[in-house]
């Protein structure tokens, strides 16, 4: 056996509090266990675990006499006078992934201490089976023979000062404790010679975390990317001795503690909440991963990760400005990203040719104005979908701001279709007909009558009426539903609101003329001076079933739109040419799987559109069916209709308004025996889909490994205005203020008794 010195120094770390405890070569686990449980009295034998810390190994498990004497073996041949051992509380027995290893151990731990040596002995031994060998047993058993009276009088004493003293207090404490992502932090500064090999700013980072983890303070003496040295906060009120001095090893850039008193002499704090050693540098370390994974996740939602999973209190200032620290470490410098666009212009053209890219700055500042794109796979894919395009707005949730403005259509299989979008400083008459000018450019080569649909928003429809006159504009039934509703307060009460947007519904899904002036006749009646005020600047043609002009194939909201706005929401909180990737990426990734899709279905029409009329030959299966000529027949249903299959006419209205042949006109196919693909729209069949899917979005070079040359053309970002910005859609321009009624003056305008200003 290797001679050891004769004695040695433990020194114990609990929390904040460290203690010295003497070791010799004759000492047990038992010896180390009773001193640990009379120097710290919220302690008891099997509620806590002894680490110790050794050059390059830093987590070494102390369980068991033999571990004991294999730390003293090691510390005999490195030399060394002083071990740093950490006690730290086991995690709560209900945790079902550590039960049965803290169990264990607690039982073990409380047998010895009941028995005598032998037994004491034996019952380590157990707890000890899985990091000890035969050979270690057999050292283990003679090993504590040698030292049986020393044992046994130690048993006595940690069952009369540890066990039996607040023992149902202790156990209470052990079930509620919680273990922290943070508790790991305790053991990141342990020894001299630990190397850093992220060099001055992992120590620093570490360093810091560990001050959070043990609930102390330090100061910086030296701090510089050479060396560190910092003392603990309390050095010149308490005379605290701890320190600790890294530097840089020149060869291997590689951070070294040279050397650490790593024992508080002052009164320690304990762990704290609110720690003043927490910065965002240190927080913006530990979301970086989260930010990477999720970029719009929220500074409130850091504050609870930490108070939940780290046990610790941050302010929300702290959590915001991590965040964006963390997504400038991710995505890079978002002011830097605007310098790339010239390039991504150029580099987006010509890997995807025929594709649109408009950049415009303003020509006296440089600063970024708008951009518009539209990927030639796109403009190829549109024609194979329904003429039908869906405009809405959305906000950008990055530094500088701005609107995305999105055309969405919808493919065969009642999928949306991203056809083309627009990024701009705001949403105002100049940048709507700019955006509007750009879609004409790409869209008029087609030849068709598109029809679109949006809020009523009256730069919309001044910009559409302009651009594209022969054009069908409708109106979004679910912004006019919201807005008639607002016409009323809330005295009126919900159930009256309700009321009014339901008659309004019925005018706009009414199939006739003759239908609709019903409705709206009980509309007015009920609605009385609001209803008449909403309809005046109504045109019954943009969101009237009944009078609409072109064709909108049933379509009464923009709900492909708002699927693209949510589709890319991840995206909006990015640098700009970084959200141009991504949105990229998503385009050609869908277009991928879409096209692959397609190729292994085998209907004639797409799986929704056959599911659809699937259903509509069960509706209809129990009609019968009159010939009145070649083409028209009588349905006769729960009411009878006339069916005219050459003109696709149903006097339901019902094929006419939605582009699909309804159940009577299925049942009026059959009788003809006709085939029922024959009548169906060819942009809900598979081979239209196939089509529309059939160019696919080409990679482009990553940005950072790419510089744009031959170009004298210097972007800047915009402007910052003040304020954090929006995650709220603003009301349409188009959209009247709800009239407050001052509780001062009796008038109704936009003021109440606060800001009223009228003289009596």
């Amino acid at each position: 056996m290797i001679q050891m010195e004769s004695a040695r120094i433990a020194r114990c770390s609990y929390r904040a509090v460290t203690v010295m405890i003497a070791l010799s070569e004759h000492s047990k686990y038992v010896d180390i266990c009773n001193e640990i449980c009379l120097r710290f009295k919220e302690l008891k034998v099997g509620s806590y675990e002894l680490t110790y810390s050794l050059p390059e190994h830093p987590t070494c498990l102390l369980q068991s006499d033999m571990d004991m004497h294999l730390m003293l073996m090691c510390l005999s041949m490195l030399k060394i006078s002083f071990v740093d051992i950490l006690v730290k509380d086991l995690v709560s027995s209900n945790n079902e992934d550590g039960d049965h290893t803290t169990s264990n151990q607690a039982a073990s731990n409380h047998e010895y201490s009941n028995h005598s040596a032998s037994n004491h002995a034996a019952s380590n031994h157990k707890a000890s089976n899985h990091s000890a060998s035969n050979h270690a047993a057999s050292n283990q058993e003679a090993s504590n023979l040698s030292a049986s009276n020393h044992v046994a009088s130690s048993s006595c004493m940690v069952e009369n000062s540890a066990i039996d003293e607040n023992e149902h207090l202790d156990n209470s404490r052990l079930h509620e404790s919680i273990a922290y992502l943070s508790e790991g932090w305790k053991e990141y500064i342990n020894h001299e010679g630990q190397k850093f090999v992220g060099g001055v700013t992992e120590f620093r980072n570490k360093l810091r975390k560990y001050a959070v983890g043990m609930g102390f303070r330090f100061v910086y003496q030296s701090n510089d990317k050479l060396r560190v040295i910092a003392d603990c906060f309390k050095k010149k009120s308490d005379g605290c001795k701890w320190r600790v001095y890294a530097s840089l090893y020149q060869a291997n850039g590689f951070f070294y503690i040279r050397t650490l008193n790593n024992v508080h002499t002052c009164m320690g704090v304990g762990r704290e909440k609110k720690s003043k050693m927490i910065t965002s540098k240190m927080i913006s370390s530990i979301v970086v991963d989260k930010i990477r994974e999720k970029p719009s996740i929220k500074p409130i939602d850091i504050v609870e990760d930490f108070k939940q999973n780290y046990g610790l209190e941050i302010s929300y200032y702290n959590a915001w400005y991590a965040k964006e620290l963390a997504k400038s470490e991710v995505h890079g410098d978002e002011s830097l990203s605007y310098s790339q666009l010239v390039w991504y212009r150029d580099a987006l053209v010509s890997t995807n040719p025929g594709s649109s890219c408009v950049v415009e700055c303003d020509p006296k500042t440089s600063r970024f104005r708008r951009l518009f794109v539209c990927f030639g796979a796109c403009i190829e894919g549109f024609q194979w979908c329904r003429p039908l395009l869906f405009i809405d707005e959305t906000f950008l949730k990055s530094k500088y701001k701005g609107q995305l403005i999105g055309a969405t259509g919808k493919n065969g299989n009642q999928g949306f279709f991203p056809f083309a979008f627009a990024i701009v400083d705001s949403e105002n008459k100049e940048n709507w007909s700019w955006f509007f000018e750009n879609l004409a450019e790409v869209l008029t080569p087609q030849g068709r009558t598109i029809t679109f649909v949006s809020d009523h928003n009256k730069d919309v429809i001044e910009a559409v009426s302009n651009i594209f006159p022969t054009s069908h504009h409708a109106f979004c039934l679910n912004h006019l539903k919201e807005k008639l509703g607002s016409k009323y307060p809330p005295t009126n009460g919900k159930l009256f609101r309700d009321g009014i947007v339901e008659l309004f519904m019925k005018c706009a899904y009414a199939p006739t003329e003759a239908a609709f002036e019903f409705n709206m006749r009980n509309l007015k009646e009920e609605g009385g001076a609001p209803v008449q005020t909403f309809l005046d600047n109504l045109p019954k043609e943009n969101w009237s079933s009944a009078h609409f002009k072109g064709n909108r194939y049933g379509e009464m909201c923009k709900n492909a739109s708002e699927s693209f706005h949510s589709w890319i929401l991840e995206l909006c909180a990015l640098p700009i040419c970084q959200m141009l990737e991504g949105i990229r990426i998503k385009l050609m990734v869908m277009v991928s799987e879409r096209s692959h899709e397609a190729g292994q279905w085998c209907s004639v029409l797409c799986p929704e559109m056959e599911k659809t009329l699937s259903e509509m030959l069960t509706v209809g299966q129990h009609w019968n069916a009159s010939r009145s000529s070649t083409s028209v027949f009588e349905v006769h249903a729960e009411v009878s209709v006339m069916v005219d299959l050459v003109n696709h006419f149903c006097s339901c209205h019902d094929w006419q308004i939605k582009g699909f042949p309804c159940a009577h006109a299925l049942v009026a196919v059959q009788k003809n025996s006709g085939c029922m693909y024959d009548y169906i729209d060819d942009y809900f069949k598979l081979s239209y889909y196939r089509s529309s899917y059939a160019t696919l979005i080409s990679p482009i070079p990553d940005i950072k490994d790419m510089i744009h040359e031959g170009s004298e053309d210097v972007i800047l970002p915009p402007l910052i205005k003040k304020g954090r910005p929006r995650t709220k859609t603003i009301k349409s321009v188009g959209k009247v203020p709800r009239a407050i009624t001052c509780s001062r003056c009796g008038a109704v305008a936009r003021h109440n008794k606060k800001t009223c200003t009228a003289k009596f």
